[in-house]
């Protein structure tokens, strides 16, 4: 079973580079060309948050599965964890602005996607 959640927590960030790097060349190109927020744009980010969110839950099991089954939690898995909760956590803050006008809701939006991205770099250059 934890294989499976493994497999899963390989496979998923995939889908998470895929969105995240169309929504972050809408987002620019949105901003520089003064574009309007749409819905399908809060919809981008929703899902992004959503599979990062998916990719946080397949990792807390499989860490914690595999941790007691036998592989241990070494330094390195504890930091991952950590650096990648963060970065699942940071595209839910684009709420903080829903209200603003368009040109900064693409700029803050492609300013967390940037982070988050960012840390999960962080994140995947602690395993060995």
């Amino acid at each position: 079973m934890f294989r499976l959640f493994g497999a899963l927590h390989w496979v998923v960030p995939w889908l998470i580079l895929v969105v995240g790097m169309y929504c972050i060349i809408r987002f620019v190109r949105g901003h520089i060309n003064e574009n309007i927020f749409t819905k399908t744009d809060r919809r981008l980010v929703a899902v992004f948050t959503g599979l990062m969110d998916l990719q946080g839950v397949f990792g807390l099991v499989f860490f914690f599965g595999t941790g007691f089954a036998g592989i241990g939690f070494p330094t390195y898995r504890i930091l991952h964890a950590i650096v990648m909760f963060i970065a699942a956590m940071i595209p839910h803050l684009s709420i903080l602005w829903q209200a603003s006008d368009d040109k900064t809701l693409f700029l803050n939006n492609f300013y967390i996607l940037l982070a988050s991205f960012l840390l999960m770099l962080v994140g995947l250059s602690l395993i060995p």
